[in-house]
């Protein structure tokens, strides 16, 4: 399951993104699952009214394989609970046969509204991550083959951390067959080189190619001399590129690809064939589905309820006073952006009830040493003393978030909260069955080799710097 995510600005219209999605040309069949043109310019007009950024939210889900009309529901359901998202204004089916000639023919085209029904923005943090964490969940969920993606660690921490248990397990699933794979895929060509090209030869011109030259790759069993000499009776040639130990190949005049990325190995690996172009790369391991993780690694055990409470209470010691938005000196303005946008409206009188109340604090301060702040007279002064003010504010949360994780309490609590949740997954004989007893302490102790100490137990030992 590939799901990507484009955002179309409020200042653009809708049209284009409607002629993409009607487009006949490119696709066998086009299917108008739900909504209206209409919607969507009511939406871009919502937007602008509004003042936003992005109109609409673009999102593609490609299932590798078949997938039905109520499978593809509950994703769309799975995407607008992650991002918070009101029902789609528009859903396109497309049919068409992949450049591959392997995956699911269809696929299809959910456009969001960005600006919510009750006036907020449609959330948009780590959206490629938790793109990724929504195709992961899927393919658990519908059993479908597991693609690597490039964020694979960040989309299991973020499982990790989610109240749903599905989401836990799934987090455990995906640790034993990704967690720390140093190789993340890379794609062979960008969304807006595909574009591009699209543009010039007025059709969808790189994935043919690229499924073409992995096509006479595998004809040549994985051999790059046979294969470059295959390519270059057709007109492929190879070229050096502009960035060390890259190396293009394509047609004169015409696009040209990563031939690392097109035959799916390192730089490295690409230059060390060079020099021996005669022997065949190694075979790539299958890829991996969650029947076959199951069934050749053992099987994660129950959670038993005191450890999920423990688990809880470690999660709350180890969370900061402040999150991270909440350090942001912009995020911290936001609230006192009405009073600047106040005095840039005000009338000639109100500046001279300013200018009058400025003048009697600085009398006072100057007659009798008594010191009064007087309110901000132009919109700028106001605009400077904000900035101030949260940059303080915001500096001042940094240091005590870091003040809090540096504290030996919760470098315990980290710690033991790494060795519970390694009891979920690990191998070893005496933890595996002191978990199944529900006995986790003994477990925690047989992979920690020494007694535990709750985080209680740790003494409060006070900077040195204060």
């Amino acid at each position: 399951m590939i799901i990507k995510a484009s955002r179309i600005t409020a200042e653009s219209t809708h049209r284009h993104l409607y002629r993409h999605l009607m487009r006949t040309d490119e696709n066998e069949e086009v299917r108008i699952v739900q909504g209206r043109e209409f919607a969507l310019a009511e939406a871009v007009k919502d937007a602008r009214h509004a003042q936003r950024q992005y109109g609409l939210r673009h999102v593609i889900l490609s299932p590798e394989q078949a997938t039905s009309p109520e499978t593809f529901q509950k994703i769309v359901t799975l995407y607008q609970s992650e991002f918070g998202a009101d029902p789609p204004l528009m859903i396109v089916e497309h049919q068409k046969k992949r450049a591959d000639g392997q995956s699911h023919d269809r696929h299809w085209h959910v456009v969001f509204a960005e600006t919510l029904a009750n006036g907020r923005s449609l959330d948009s943090r780590f959206i490629r991550i938790r793109n990724e964490k929504v195709a992961r969940f899927t393919e658990l969920a519908f059993g479908h083959s597991l693609t690597s993606g490039k964020h694979n660690d960040a989309v299991i921490r973020a499982l990790e951390v989610s109240s749903n248990q599905q989401m836990q397990r799934a987090a455990t699933a995906l640790k034993q067959a990704f967690w720390g794979k140093e190789e993340t895929p890379q794609g062979t060509f960008t969304d807006k080189a595909h574009q591009v090209t699209k543009r010039k030869a007025g059709k969808s011109v790189l994935p043919a190619m690229r499924a073409h030259l992995r096509k006479r790759w595998q004809e040549e069993e994985q051999v790059l001399l046979s294969f470059i000499e295959r390519v270059a009776d057709e007109g492929y040639l190879l070229r050096e590129g502009d960035k060390p130990d890259i190396w293009l190949i394509g047609k004169t005049g015409e696009a040209h690809l990563a031939l690392h990325r097109v035959l799916g190995l390192k730089k490295k690996e690409l230059v060390a064939l060079l020099s021996d172009a005669n022997r065949p790369v190694p075979l790539s391991p299958p890829r991996l589905t969650i029947r076959k993780i199951m069934a050749s690694k053992p099987q994660p055990v129950a959670v038993p309820p005191e450890y999920a409470q423990r688990l809880e209470a470690l999660r709350n010691r180890i969370r900061p006073r402040w999150k991270r938005s909440e350090c942001r000196a912009e995020l911290i303005a936001l609230p006192y952006q009405n009073r600047v946008r106040r005095l840039e409206n005000s009338t000639l009188g109100e500046m001279l009830e300013r200018l009058l109340a400025a003048l009697i604090a600085r009398m006072l301060n100057a007659l009798f040493g008594v010191r009064i702040d007087a309110p901000p007279i132009t919109a700028d002064e106001a605009r400077e003393r904000i900035e101030k003010a949260c940059a303080e504010t915001a500096l001042a949360r940094h240091q005590d978030v870091q003040e809090h994780f540096a504290s030996p309490e919760v470098q315990a609590a980290l710690q033991e909260r790494r060795l519970l949740k390694s009891c979920l997954v690990s191998a070893n004989l005496v933890t595996r069955q002191a978990m199944q007893e529900g006995e986790w302490v003994e477990a925690l102790q047989s992979l920690s080799g020494k007694p535990h100490m709750p985080v209680h137990a740790v003494p409060k030992v006070p900077p040195l710097w204060r």
